[in-house]
C-alpha cells in the first residue's frame, strides 16, 4: 500500500457550505459528475450529529470514464465512483480524495487503470481549481 500517492487532502480558507458550493462547480467544469452524496453528520444519531462538524461524501464520477473503464474490465467497478470527504474544521474546510488504484496492491489492466488515474487527475484538478476561487493551499 503506497498512502503517500493514494491520499491528497486539501485545506480550503472557506467555510463550509461555500466549499461545497465551490467544489461541485469546479467538478461540474470538468465534466464530473456527483453521483450520490452523503451527510455523514447528519447520519449520526440526533445527540451526536449536534456535536459533530459537517461533513459529506461525495461519489464523484465521470460516466464517459467509468465506461470505458468498466468496458475494459468489470474489476474497475470496485474503484468508481471516486470518493471525496469534505469536512469542516472550524471556519476552514478540509478535501481529502483517494486514489484506490494506489491505495490497494490491486493491479486493474493497463486499459482499466489508465480511465481511473484520467478520473481522480480530473477530480485533483478540480479540487485545484476551487482551492485557486477561494484563495486557498494545499498540503
Amino acid at each position: 500500500m503506497n498512502a503517500g500517492l493514494a491520499l491528497q487532502v486539501y485545506m480550503m480558507a472557506e467555510r463550509f457550505d461555500r466549499a461545497l458550493k465551490l467544489i461541485r462547480g469546479a467538478l461540474a467544469d470538468m465534466d464530473l459528475d456527483v453521483a450520490v452524496e452523503f451527510d455523514v453528520a447528519g447520519n449520526l444519531g440526533d445527540k451526536e450529529a449536534e456535536i459533530a462538524a459537517p461533513s459529506r461524501i461525495l461519489l464523484v464520477d465521470c460516466p464517459l470514464l467509468a465506461f470505458e473503464a468498466l468496458a475494459l474490465d468489470r474489476a474497475a467497478g470496485v474503484f468508481v465512483p471516486l470518493h471525496v470527504l469534505v469536512s469542516a474544521i472550524g471556519d476552514r474546510t478540509q478535501v481529502s480524495v483517494v486514489n484506490p488504484t494506489a491505495l490497494f496492491d490491486a493491479r486493474l489492466p493497463v486499459g482499466a487503470a489508465e480511465p481511473v488515474d484520467r478520473m481522480v487527475a480530473r477530480v485533483r484538478l478540480a479540487l485545484e481549481s476551487a482551492l485557486q476561487r477561494s484563495g486557498a493551499n494545499s498540503h
